[in-house]
């Protein structure tokens, strides 16, 4: 028995660098997104985050414009997703990058 996830947005394989600004520390960190939708984006990132963390992203097409996001999940060490997370941006892109 398969089931599937209902998704509020389609996701699009995108492999773009960002920038990101995690809340409460001073450096930014690169990134390099997985997939994207007008709701979030999945990320390959060297920081480990955290759930429930506040972040911003910025996308290279838009390096003036940050996005305020937040960590939903993010890859257990030793598993196949161990270097990604899933961030949720606080409000919705209008058109994904």
């Amino acid at each position: 028995m398969s089931y599937s996830i209902a998704r509020r947005s389609e996701r699009k394989p995108v492999r773009m660098a960002v920038i990101l600004l995690i809340e409460g520390e001073e450096v930014d960190h690169r990134a390099l997104t997985v997939d994207i939708s007008r709701h979030g984006v999945r990320l390959q990132a060297n920081p480990a985050l955290t759930p429930g963390q506040l972040a911003q992203v910025i996308f290279e097409d838009s390096p003036s414009h940050a996005v305020p996001a937040r960590v939903v999940w993010a890859g257990r060490l030793g598993s196949d997703r161990e270097a990604e997370a899933g961030l949720e941006f606080v409000n919705p892109l209008s058109t994904p990058p």
